[in-house]
């Protein structure tokens, strides 16, 4: 469905044995395909690192009704991110991410459900983020199925609405099954989740002193300079212009794109591309308290990592209109991978504590091994 020419063809620029993304149709947990785990009627603390290529999660647990159709939710209770606990408990359903007292007290006993950022987010997870979260099957019957499915899309992500994944396949993750006979004869000994008292200090939201130092990138996609295409709107294949260049493809077309997504500086003013073997533009002082501003000028979610620092979200602004938002609620602790939402500008903030020679990356595997990776010292 791709009729152009490749490198090292000398009218192409574009590689052929790479593709900017991949989706794939099989989802795997711990080294199995679509596993099945038999659980007691008890709390379980789950640890999870989305490890995908290039997909981002939207993971939500719902009781499978005798028929086969999904009915009760369970909700997540998440406790940490990359690097720390949380300070206060966040119960994540579809829609919703309601932040919990810690004095017992939960949704349906005194506590109201919080609206999301939007309808659709559940427990979402950009690759490489890692939630720290409790689902307690307390009270389920014996032989309950609970799965796990996953609403975010089979293609890049931009945020939401968008077009959740195959129910057939990548739409689900794994299921549980309830079996009374793994109970604890003593009971179970955790703390139910309402209950937590977390410390505030580790994951507050002022836990550094004033930045010193803003740094300005970018987050950029490169177009070809060398074809321009037509898109059938219907079939999606996608057609060389003969004799039309960019940037303008004046006869006929738009320039192939994405090319790569690259990293760069100057996100305030569009952005200056920065490669893996240019001077190194990023060099934090020893103690410097710097904010990243990470201008995102590309159609796409980018999981952006840091190496060997921990850092806080400060906040989401939109380009366009200049309107800022918080973190989400499950931001509130140290974090080491953000997502910065196409669009947007993401600001995060650090402190360089250790002398060396690092990495800053966008954590889509396709995308950091092809140029969306640059040293900085």
């Amino acid at each position: 469905d791709l009729n152009i020419p490749f490198l090292p063809q000398g009218t192409s620029d574009i590689a052929p044995v790479w593709n900017p993304e991949a989706f794939f149709n099989t989802m795997v947990v711990n080294g199995n395909t679509w596993p099945q785990m038999e659980v007691a009627p008890e709390r379980y603390r789950l640890r999870f690192v989305n490890a995908s290529d290039s997909r981002f999660l939207n993971l939500a647990l719902f009781v499978v009704n005798p028929d086969g159709t999904l009915g009760q939710v369970l909700p997540f209770y998440v406790i940490g991110s990359e690097q720390g606990l949380l300070p206060a408990v966040v119960r994540i359903e579809t829609g919703f991410a309601t932040t919990l007292p810690g004095d017992g007290t939960d949704v349906g006993s005194g506590v109201t459900r919080v609206p999301g950022t939007s309808a659709e987010q559940a427990l979402l997870m950009g690759p490489a983020e890692r939630p720290d979260v409790i689902v307690d099957f307390s009270g389920l019957p014996d032989g309950t199925i609970v799965r796990m499915i996953n609403t975010a899309p089979d293609a890049p992500f931009g945020g939401f609405p968008d077009v959740p994944a195959d129910p057939a396949t990548t739409g689900q993750v794994m299921q549980f099954v309830l079996s009374a006979a793994l109970f604890n004869p003593g009971a179970d000994p955790s703390t139910p989740a309402a209950e937590l008292v977390l410390d505030p200090n580790p994951g507050g939201v002022a836990k550094l002193g004033p930045s010193t130092v803003t740094q300005d990138l970018a987050l950029l996609e490169e177009e070809s300079a060398l074809l321009c295409v037509t898109i059938d709107a219907v079939t999606g294949v996608i057609d060389l212009v003969p004799g039309s260049v960019p940037p303008d493809c004046a006869g006929g077309g738009l320039p192939f794109a994405p090319k790569a997504a690259v990293l760069g500086v100057n996100g305030s003013g569009g952005g200056t591309v920065q490669l893996w073997d240019d001077p190194i533009s990023t060099n934090p002082a020893v103690g410097d308290i710097q904010t990243w501003e990470l201008w995102n000028h590309s159609a796409d979610a980018h999981p952006i990592h840091l190496h060997l620092v921990k850092f806080e979200v400060v906040n989401r602004e939109v380009i366009s209109s200049g309107s800022l938002r918080p973190p989400e609620p499950w931001e509130a602790g140290w974090k080491d991978t953000v997502i910065a939402y196409p669009g947007e500008v993401t600001r995060i903030k650090a402190l360089f504590d250790v002398a060396g020679l690092y990495v800053w990356h966008c954590h889509i595997l396709s995308h950091e091994d092809n140029e969306m990776m640059v040293p900085y010292c």
